[in-house]
């Protein structure tokens, strides 16, 4: 916010903290003219919904479930470390890491294989402050609560999926999770339906 009122005239940019109740009444304010949400579907159809009686301009992103496809005559030791670090960044907490990997059958327990090695072994925990200086790629979740949420999706695993690696806290201080990866599932499954904001 400093640096951007350095730039721009006062007014133009504006940093409002707040819960869903603030959200709600910016959209429903006469003010805003656009309203731009990355999110969940539900918080989507909120936003639609207040944004609606004023007619506002809405941009909606939401849940995605960024896939990556690999093919069976793929580097599928390259792919799998390409994974790792755009399915691990950030705890994978961001909307752009990759939470699903569709691969070609004849590479397909290869590569399951090959997620679960980088899951395990190459795939550093660690404070964001040690990210630099240690490798460290996978940082804690943001909260007690998103701990428990993507341990939930754990809980709920249907019997046809199975957990390879990880699929758990990482115990000790802060909010660690494995870096976990789950085969088996179906398009109808949750891990597959859902954002899990987890390294998944």
């Amino acid at each position: 916010a400093e640096l951007m009122g350095a730039i721009l005239p006062s007014g133009v940019f504006n940093v409002v903290c707040g819960r869903r109740e603030t959200g709600r009444l910016l959209v429903e304010h006469a003010v805003p003219s656009l309203v731009s949400i990355t999110g969940s579907v539900r918080a989507g159809r909120e936003v639609a919904a207040s944004a609606a009686p004023l007619l506002k301009r809405v941009h909606l992103e939401l849940g995605g479930k960024a896939p990556v496809v690999v093919f069976a005559d793929a580097d599928l030791e390259t792919a799998a470390a390409d994974i790792a670090v755009a399915a691990y960044f950030n705890a994978g907490q961001d909307c752009t890491a990759a939470t699903r990997v569709v691969v070609e059958a004849a590479a397909y327990e290869t590569m399951v294989a090959l997620l679960a090695r980088e899951a395990e072994q190459n795939t550093k925990l660690g404070s964001a402050t040690t990210m630099d200086s240690e490798g460290v790629l996978v940082g804690p979740l943001n909260s007690r609560a998103q701990l428990e949420r993507v341990k939930g999706f754990f809980d709920r695993l249907p019997p046809h999926a199975r957990v390879v690696a990880g699929g758990r806290p990482a115990g000790g201080r802060g909010f660690f999770f494995e870096p976990s990866v789950v085969a088996g599932l179906r398009q109808e499954d949750e891990m597959v339906q859902e954002e899990i904001f987890g390294p998944v």
